[in-house]
């Protein structure tokens, strides 16, 4: 779809209507509102794809009505949908009505990323038995570098949303009920396998993992909190396959 076309099929630009067949005006706008609307229910529907969950929580009729409003002036720049989407949460979060729900602009957020984490580049991990291997060769420990997938990042919001995602992806959604979504979570995202990946972290594996990510060693990496666990840390990073490598800081 070339760029005139496109503004006036979302502007309602009369300036196609000769290039339309029909017998009069009025048939050509008929046929021409006909096209509008079903190129706004593709992206609606598109939208609704990349956005399931946040669908979910307020409901088909609302969020088609939001996503309709968000077309209005955030039209696709390239044909690829994967890539649509981006500026949705923030729209979200401007947007009056959805102030009702505070925290489904940050849930958008989290969908967007773990789709584009799901088109992102694969990078190769290492095994539990080759980590465990570069702990045993070195005399101390705590001055090694744990390299973490570039899919790897850190992500917080004021609100729950990523026991909200997760719980809306069980087959049952038996949890949706008991969960606060006013408190506050921190959230790892990755990449495993074909997937993008969210799992629920607490405040001082964060701080570990964002420093980790600065390549700070282990011994500088550990966050001064005395309910930190660096081998239950260290376990869920092996778990998640995020390590890359593992070397020695120059001394």
């Amino acid at each position: 779809m070339n760029k005139a076309f496109r503004d006036a099929l979302f502007h309602q630009d009369m300036a196609f209507y000769e290039e339309i067949k029909g017998h009069s005006d009025e048939e050509k706008a008929i046929r021409f509102n006909v096209y509008r609307n079903n190129v706004y229910v593709s992206l609606i529907d598109a939208l609704a794809d990349i956005f399931p969950v946040s669908q979910t929580l307020v409901g088909d009729e609302f969020f088609r009505a939001m996503a309709r409003e968000y077309l209005q002036e955030n039209l696709p720049k390239t044909p690829i949908i994967g890539e649509y989407g981006a500026t949705f949460a923030d729209f979200i979060r401007a947007f009056e009505p959805s102030k009702s729900v505070p925290f489904l602009g940050d849930l958008a957020d989290l969908e967007h990323k773990l789709l584009t984490l799901t088109h992102a580049q694969e990078y190769p991990t290492l095994e539990h038995e080759q980590i465990s291997a570069a702990f045993n060769n070195t005399s101390d420990p705590t001055r090694l570098l744990l390299g973490l997938s570039p899919n790897t990042s850190v992500m917080s919001s004021c609100y729950a949303i990523g026991s909200l995602y997760l719980a809306h992806k069980q087959p049952r959604r038996q949890n949706v009920a008991q969960i606060q979504p006013y408190n506050s979570e921190y959230l790892l995202l990755s990449k495993r396998s074909i997937y993008g990946e969210v799992y629920i972290i607490s405040e001082a594996e964060a701080v570990f993992i964002q420093r980790l990510m600065q390549n700070k060693t282990l011994e500088q990496a550990i966050p001064d909190d005395a309910m930190f666990d660096t081998g239950s840390s260290l376990a869920k990073l092996i778990q998640w396959k995020l390590i890359t490598h593992v070397s020695e800081a120059d001394a």
